[in-house]
């Protein structure tokens, strides 16, 4: 059903705090008649052609708010839809409280979370996985994640997922055509061609799920520990990596008694790189909680950076923590290399590591060879065969793989002989998942579920 869209609403457009610019966007039959209200300018903006900026003053009862550029954005070819107006304000808090009442004041409400973008998609201006793209890309951690959802909104899965669903109806056609005139003798719909078809939507479909792994790592960040025994480096190494002081760095064991997170970007790829306390045995009931920290953060990292000071001999600490670390993705950080090296690679390999990286904490040497090292770990999944096209939303996977499933119970279905109407069943339920990634076929109440996670404004 669609909402009832017949009120103007209003909104900040930017995150609230001093600026230098901040929005105020109103979208809705009135957008233009409330701005005339409050907009102070050589004409009225209902007299403004689409897509025109005008220079004026927001102004009520003859009283001067601010300095301000209205942009106008007439239906249908607007963000939403429907008429637009966005002033861009002075970023101050209060001018944009302000500049929001007398909005309101004079005929619109208060926006709900995601009610723009979702105007945009009920008026047809883009899909559901388009109007998704819109949050994520709104809440992206690092440059290849923004460029995911950059390309989910130019429609790049739209179109793969499109021409999936296109395949699917039409092989729905074919069968059900032969199952209206069963009664005509007709000869039945060849197996092999039916079966021909399932097999390439479920080579697309999977092929497309497949990426899944590489769109939860830009989604989500994956996790990098440095863990190792005291005083090999690991603070100063995450030091190096932030370039910033932020973990404290002395030559005393166990300075580092907890876990230390930072948030940030290899490559594009969004990182929590995480310094831990020194791996020993301690009697200090202080020291050994933070070892057990360090343990428990390096078992869940998606990769654990091995550090190990490379200037002096390989000790009994060294070797048991590289133990413990067996079957997990590690690269080992030969630290100091700046000094005359004690251990070499084929040492890390004698203790059942394969991976090691020679770099220095003091000088930076390294440092790119180890960060490419430690991305090289994570499973980054199989290309599409076209840029862009990645699967990041946790929604999209689900119904890509209800369509999977229904793909291979309708080969299943021809393979065993059951019959066309059951084949036709699956088929069906596989473009009804497959129009629901792109909201062709999707209830109301999935609708509001989807849009209540955006930030008002958006």
């Amino acid at each position: 059903m669609r909402p009832d869209f017949d009120d103007t609403i209003a909104a900040v457009a930017t995150p609230l705090g001093e600026a230098g610019l901040g929005v105020i966007r109103l979208s809705g039959p009135a957008a233009l008649s409330i701005a005339d209200k409050l907009f102070e300018a050589r004409r009225p903006l209902s007299a403004a052609a689409t897509h025109t900026l005008h220079h004026g003053w927001i102004t009520r009862s003859s009283r001067r708010l601010d300095e301000a550029v209205a942009a106008v954005f007439r239906a249908p070819t607007s963000y939403t839809g429907e008429d637009v107006v966005e002033f861009s304000c002075h970023g101050s808090p209060a001018v944009l409280r302000e500049l929001l009442a007398w909005c309101c004041e004079s005929g619109a409400r208060l926006a709900r979370p995601g009610e723009f973008t979702q105007r945009a998609y009920v008026n047809g201006r883009m899909d559901l996985a388009q109007a998704e793209a819109v949050a994520a890309l709104i809440g992206a951690r690092s440059a290849r994640s923004a460029r995911a959802a950059a390309d989910q909104l130019a429609g790049g899965l739209s179109t793969r997922v499109g021409a999936l669903r296109r395949a699917a109806i039409e092989l729905l056609a074919d069968i059900e055509a032969n199952l209206d005139f069963a009664e005509e003798d007709l000869p039945s719909l060849p197996k092999d061609r039916v079966a021909a078809a399932l097999g390439l939507l479920i080579d697309g479909i999977g092929l497309l799920l497949a990426t899944g792994t590489r769109g939860r790592w830009l989604r989500e960040g994956g996790s990098v520990v440095l863990a190792g025994r005291p005083n090999v480096g690991k603070s100063s190494l995450f030091n190096a990596f932030l370039a910033q002081d932020r973990s404290i760095v002395t030559d005393v064991p166990g300075t580092t008694r907890d876990t230390i997170e930072e948030r940030l970007s290899w490559d594009g790829y969004p990182i929590a790189l995480i310094d831990t306390a020194g791996i020993r045995k301690t009697t200090d009931p202080v020291e050994s909680i933070g070892t057990d920290r360090a343990r428990r953060a390096a078992d869940q990292a998606d990769v654990v950076v091995l550090v190990i000071d490379a200037s002096q001999q390989l000790t009994d600490d060294d070797r048991a923590i590289a133990r413990t670390l067996n079957g997990q993705a590690v690269v080992v950080a030969l630290n100091k290399s700046d000094r005359p090296p004690a251990v070499l690679p084929v040492d890390i390999v004698r203790i059942g590591l394969q991976r090691s990286v020679a770099v220095s904490a003091l000088t930076g040497a390294g440092l790119a060879d180890l960060r490419a090292a430690a991305l090289s770990l994570f499973p980054s999944g199989p290309e599409t065969g076209e840029a862009g096209v990645v699967v990041t939303n946790e929604r999209h996977a689900e119904k890509l793989s209800e369509a999977l499933a229904a793909c291979e119970s309708a080969l299943d279905a021809l393979g065993e002989g059951r019959g066309e109407d059951a084949v036709s069943f699956d088929v069906r339920r596989a473009a009804g998942a497959l129009a629901a990634v792109t909201g062709d076929d999707v209830g109301e109440a999935v609708l509001d579920s989807i849009f209540s996670r955006f930030c008002i404004g958006k």
